[in-house]
C-alpha cells in the first residue's frame, strides 16, 4: 500500500501537454495513416478549439478513431470542461441514456455520426470536421480558464445491475496523479511511438494519449480494419516502429499467437502494458517476450478509480510466474485487503480489495444509494473509499494477489459486464418471465449463457431474444447461448445456485 498522500500540486493533464509543446514544438505529436501533426500544430489546434468551446461544462464525444477526436479531447479539457466518450457501436437507446444521464451540454462528432443519438434539450451539436484546418496559421495564445483539481476529466460508463450503465466522473486530481506516475515509470520520451489501440469509450484510450503527450512521445492512430486483423496489426507495429502498446490479456494473447503464426516479432516494442483481465503467463507468452526483449507490466484498476496498482515483469521471461500479482499501490493511493469491517485482514487471508486516496471520485452519477454502498466512508483513513468487489490477498512481499469477483460482475473478452444488467433487460421482454445469465471461460471461448423461464404461451426463440437484446445492449453483452428452464436451482441456504446453473451448459 502507499500510505503517504502527497499534498504537492500536480500539473493538470492539458498543462503537461502544453509544456511538451513548448519544449518540443517541431517533434511529431500525432501520426495516422495519411498525415501527421507536430506538437506546435497540435497545441495550436487545441487552443483554437478550446476558445471556441469556452463555457462548455461537459462534452460528449462519439467514438471515432480520428485526429479530430484526439484534438477535441484535449481542447475540451483546456477549455475547462470534461469529456463523455460514447461508443458509436452501442445501440441508440443506450447512447441516448448515457448522453442524457451525463448532463452533457455539447455533443462533438464528425458529420457522418451526428444521427446516431438523440440530442436532448440543452445540448448543442458541434461538428469536428474542421477542427484541424488552418494548422499552419500563426501561434495560438494559451487559453486561460480556472480549472479545479476536483473538476471532471471524463465521465465513463460501466455495466450496471439496474439494466442501464452507471457513470463515473473522474476528477483531474486522480488522472494527473496517475499520468505523472506513468510518465515517471515508463521509458516513453521524445522519439517513442505509442499505439492508440483502445476504443475511446474505454478509459485506457485516455491513458494512451495523455501519458504519451505528457512525455513528448508520438501517438500513432490505427484504422479499424488494421486493428481488427492481428497479422495486419503486427505489420503496422513494425512499420510504425511502435515502442509501447496497451493490451488486455485477451488481445495480448491473440496478438502473440498471430506473431508465432506469421513469424513476426517487432524489435521496436519495448513496453507492453496489460489491463482489464487477470494476467496469465504461458510458454507462448514467454517466447514472445524473449524474442522481442520487451518488458510486460500488469496494471490493475477499474472505471471507478482508474489504475491503482502495477507490477512490472522484466528480465528472463522463463522466470516469470504463471499468475503474476497485481503489484503494489501507485503513489498517493491506498490499496488494502479488508474484511467486512473495512479493517485489513492478516497477510495471506482472503478479503475484499478496498481503495482510497486521490484516485477515488465522488461516486456514481445520479445514483446516491449505490454510491453510499460502494463508496463508503473509510473510518480507518478518514476519507471516502471504493469497495471494488474484487477478492484478493496480501502476500508477504507486500504485493496483492487478485483472486476474482465476489458478485455477479464478470469479464468477457476484456469487457466488464454486470450479469444483472443483462438479466434486467431479459426480464423486460414479453416472452421472458425470469432469467439468469452465467459466464463461461473455456479453453478456446468465452461466452455468456442465458437461462430463461418463459412467460406462458411462449417458446424459446434464441434468435429473437438476441435481436431484442441487441436493441438495448452492446454486442458483447448479448448472450451467445439460450436455455429454457422451468425453475432455478437453489443452495441449502435458499440462494440461487449460479454454479449449478452454469454446470448445465453443454460443452
Amino acid at each position: 500500500m502507499s500510505d503517504g498522500i502527497s499534498t504537492e500540486k500536480t500539473m493538470l493533464v492539458h498543462e503537461m501537454v502544453a509544456a511538451q509543446a513548448a519544449a518540443h514544438p517541431n517533434i511529431i505529436a500525432l501520426r495516422w495513416p495519411g498525415g501527421e501533426l507536430t506538437y506546435k500544430q497540435v497545441h495550436a489546434s487545441i487552443q483554437r478549439f478550446a476558445r471556441h468551446l469556452s463555457g462548455t461544462r461537459r462534452a460528449a464525444l462519439l467514438n471515432d478513431r480520428s485526429p479530430e477526436l484526439v484534438i477535441a479531447i484535449l481542447a475540451v479539457l483546456a477549455g475547462g470542461g470534461g469529456c463523455v466518450p460514447l461508443d458509436n457501436t452501442y445501440p441508440k437507446r443506450r447512447l441516448d441514456h448515457m448522453l442524457a444521464d451525463s448532463g452533457a451540454d455539447t455533443l462533438l462528432c464528425r458529420s457522418h455520426l451526428a444521427d446516431l443519438v438523440t440530442i436532448p434539450t440543452g445540448c448543442r451539436l458541434e461538428i469536428l470536421d474542421d477542427v484541424i484546418k488552418d494548422i499552419d496559421q500563426a501561434d495560438e495564445p494559451q487559453f486561460a480558464t480556472e480549472i479545479s483539481a476536483e473538476d471532471a476529466v471524463y465521465v465513463t460508463y460501466t455495466s450496471g445491475s439496474t439494466g442501464w450503465p452507471k457513470g463515473v466522473a473522474m476528477p483531474h486530481r486522480a488522472i494527473s496523479n496517475f499520468i505523472s506516475w506513468q510518465v515517471a515509470d515508463s521509458g516513453s520520451a521524445v522519439g517513442w511511438n505509442t499505439l492508440q489501440l483502445w476504443p475511446f469509450s474505454v478509459d485506457v484510450a485516455f491513458t494512451e494519449i495523455f501519458s504519451t503527450w505528457a512525455s513528448g512521445g508520438t501517438v500513432v492512430l490505427v484504422t479499424e480494419d488494421t486493428r481488427r486483423d492481428w497479422g495486419s496489426l503486427l505489420r503496422y507495429v513494425e512499420e510504425q516502429q511502435i515502442h509501447r502498446i496497451w493490451l488486455s490479456f485477451t488481445t495480448l494473447y491473440q496478438l502473440i499467437e498471430a506473431a508465432h503464426e506469421i513469424k513476426l516479432y517487432p524489435a521496436s516494442i519495448r513496453e507492453v502494458i496489460t489491463a482489464g483481465d487477470q494476467l496469465r503467463i504461458n510458454d507462448s507468452v514467454r517466447d514472445f517476450f524473449a524474442r522481442t526483449g520487451a518488458q510486460l507490466q500488469n496494471q490493475y484498476g477499474m472505471t471507478e478509480c482508474s489504475i491503482v496498482t502495477a507490477k512490472t515483469l522484466s528480465g528472463d521471461p522463463r522466470d516469470w510466474p504463471d499468475r503474476p500479482s497485481i503489484g503494489t499501490a501507485l503513489p498517493n493511493i491506498v490499496v488494502e485487503v479488508v474484511g467486512e469491517d473495512m479493517r485489513p485482514v492478516p497477510v495471506g487471508e482472503e478479503g475484499e480489495i478496498c481503495i482510497g486516496g486521490v484516485c477515488v471520485p465522488e461516486g456514481y452519477l445520479n445514483l446516491p444509494e449505490l454510491t453510499a454502498e460502494r463508496f463508503p466512508f473509510w473510518q480507518g483513513r478518514g476519507a471516502r473509499a471504493y469497495m471494488s468487489g474484487d477478492i484478493g490477498r496480501l502476500l508477504p512481499s507486500g504485493e496483492i494477489e487478485f483472486l476474482g469477483r465476489r458478485d455477479t460482475q464478470v469479464k468477457i473478452n476484456s469487457a466488464r459486464i454486470e450479469l444483472e444488467e443483462i438479466e434486467a433487460q431479459l426480464r423486460a421482454l414479453e416472452s421472458v418471465r425470469d432469467a439468469l445469465v452465467t459466464a463461461h471461460d473455456e479453453t478456446d471461448e468465452q461466452f455468456l449463457a442465458a437461462h430463461c423461464i418463459l412467460a406462458e404461451g411462449f417458446d424459446l426463440e434464441a434468435e429473437q431474444l438476441r435481436r431484442e437484446l441487441a436493441d438495448v445492449l452492446p454486442r458483447h453483452f448479448v448472450p451467445a447461448r439460450y436455455y429454457q428452464v422451468d425453475s432455478f436451482p437453489f443452495t441449502h441456504v435458499g440462494k440461487v445456485d449460479r454454479d449449478a446453473l452454469a454446470r448445465t451448459v453443454s460443452r
